[in-house]
């Protein structure tokens, strides 16, 4: 069941409470309309120079379209963090979210006219390692006295292995391999302290049309309704119903508008309609720019060193280079025996500390500011 929305609230407490109800909210014209045709041209003038690179990433080959990591990385790009750091309103929304210390995470990354399946923002294979070290795994999951208390979704990546069936078994594999995808925001059943707040721009026009985002409101909140809800949207789950019986909301987004949405929100891009496997630059484009913002926590440090090193995998053709990997028409293998060794190797050699790297967010906006009011005196770009 589909139900069409766009978000028109205009004060900041209907913003927040739709973020803690629903689990998202629609802030209009993050970048402005003036800017958004630039902005399209700077990821086309990149995909034109650099589209090869980027065809077949995470899955393309059957997804379709391009997927660009690591926008931190990419001086052509990183215009885009400069317009999320120049709305006010985005960053008084934040704080209130994640607190005046949050962090701009390293996952920021650009989609561009290919499928989107259902799912939550979250770690994944080898670097679901970067979180096995988080305080909760001893103090609540798996304990040194008294009963276990797993995620639901707790399945260890031990991928050649028999799956492990009882507590004890299920709590040995995952701190060797991760407690799989899914469970990184989830002390307990609700974990509402570790949040990850993702902001989804959305460069093209939706509004009578379903290339937005989708997005199954209510399952950030809870663990159980979480993965259960995951569960009968996953075609390969043996629970799995079609999507028509589960209500989800559409998001009518307009050029220039962000989905402001809590990372364990279940979610997904364009259907299979939107897609472009021909990867034709003079279509038109269905262009997604997602950046991952999240508090001074473990949680955090997590998420973002796991992603960062999931984008070193991506563009890094010497990490795992002997692994056999074919990275003309796939990705690396995230989930290989040397993904995990690369993965161990990196926290041996810088071991978490317990919030993300860089500065808070705030204080990178002052200095974006900064920058702006000594090269554009006028107050403008």
């Amino acid at each position: 069941m589909r139900l069409a929305l766009l978000v028109a609230s205009t004060t900041a407490t209907s913003w927040l409470d739709l973020y803690e109800s629903r689990g998202y909210f629609v802030l209009p014209n993050v970048i402005r309309a003036e800017r958004v045709a630039e902005m399209s041209n700077r990821v086309l003038d990149h995909l034109k120079r650099t589209g090869e690179t980027h065809k077949y990433m995470m899955n393309g080959k059957k997804l379709g379209g391009w997927f660009i990591p690591g926008i931190e990385r990419l001086p052509g790009l990183l215009e885009f963090e400069h317009e999320i750091a120049r709305d006010e309103r985005l960053a008084k929304l934040l704080t209130a979210i994640l607190g005046d210390d949050f962090y701009l995470l390293e996952r920021s990354e650009i989609y561009v006219s290919r499928v989107g399946n259902w799912h939550a923002d979250d770690l994944y294979g080898a670097f679901d390692l970067y979180a096995t070290g988080l305080s909760f795994v001893d103090d609540t999951w798996c304990p040194a006295s008294g009963a276990a208390r797993l995620p639901p979704m707790a399945k260890p990546n031990v991928r050649d292995r028999a799956p492990p069936t009882t507590d004890a078994a299920i709590c040995a594999a995952g701190r060797e391999f991760g407690f799989g995808k899914g469970t990184t925001f989830w002390a307990d059943d609700r974990g509402e302290t570790r949040r990850v707040t993702t902001v989804a721009l959305y460069l093209e026009d939706h509004a009578f049309d379903d290339g937005g985002l989708s997005i199954a409101p209510y399952t950030h909140d809870n663990a159980t309704r979480h993965a259960e809800v995951l569960a009968r949207l996953d075609p390969y789950h043996a629970d799995h119903r079609p999507e028509s019986e589960t209500p989800y909301d559409q998001i009518r987004s307009r050029p220039g508008d962000a989905v402001v949405f809590d990372s364990r929100l279940i979610h997904r891009g364009a259907r299979e309609a939107y897609a472009d496997h021909a990867r034709d630059l003079a279509r038109d484009r269905r262009t997604v720019v997602s950046f991952s913002f999240g508090r001074k926590n473990g949680v955090s440090e997590a998420f973002s060193r796991g992603m960062r090193f999931r984008t070193d995998m991506l563009v890094n053709g010497t990490i795992c280079a002997a692994d056999g990997r074919e990275r003309e028409h796939g990705d690396p293998d995230f989930g290989s025996a040397c993904a995990f060794r690369a993965v161990r190797r990196d926290l041996r050699d810088r071991p978490m500390r317990g919030y993300p790297d860089g500065e808070p967010w705030l204080a990178t906006r002052r200095t974006l500011a900064r920058r702006r009011a000594h090269h554009h005196p006028a107050g403008d770009y």
